[in-house]
């Protein structure tokens, strides 16, 4: 991984092989980032997406192990706990132009994977919503 300021964001690069969501939330530790909106491109492999049930409160998650190209990236930072979440959703397209897209909960970088990260100026802090099932932003806090 590597990172370089450009006005108010850091482009941050991902190497192959580095954990997508992992990578991003040891950063966000590291910086001590506390907020934040995310946008991104590149290759990845064994992506694991997901879609939300509220009926049942639980997501439906899928791996597709195959080497994509990460299409759009997008998402956003807040804490939970006073931990980093980021908040990723994600369209993929593979060989034959099919695409799939959902919740992104982690992937590998095939090949690499560029994103654009602009920190927050405040604190966003997420709270269970029983109703949802969800962390949810909470503007109150």
């Amino acid at each position: 991984m590597d990172t370089k300021s450009i006005g108010s964001g850091v482009l941050i690069r991902l190497d192959k092989e580095e954990s997508l969501v992992a990578s991003l939330v040891s950063l966000a530790v590291k910086k001590e980032w506390k907020s934040g909106q995310i946008t991104g491109i590149g290759a990845l492999k064994n992506v694991e997406l997901g879609v939300y049930h509220l009926d049942r409160q639980t997501y439906d998650k899928k791996v597709f192990p195959e080497i994509v190209e990460l299409l759009s990236l997008q998402g956003n930072l807040s804490l939970v706990e006073d931990k980093p979440l980021f908040h990723l959703h994600a369209i993929c397209g593979d060989e034959n132009f099919n695409c799939r897209g959902g919740h992104l909960f982690e992937a590998k970088v095939a090949i690499t994977c560029e994103i654009l990260f602009t920190p927050g100026e405040t604190s966003v802090i997420r709270t269970r919503n029983e109703k949802m099932g969800l962390n949810l932003l909470d503007f109150s806090k």
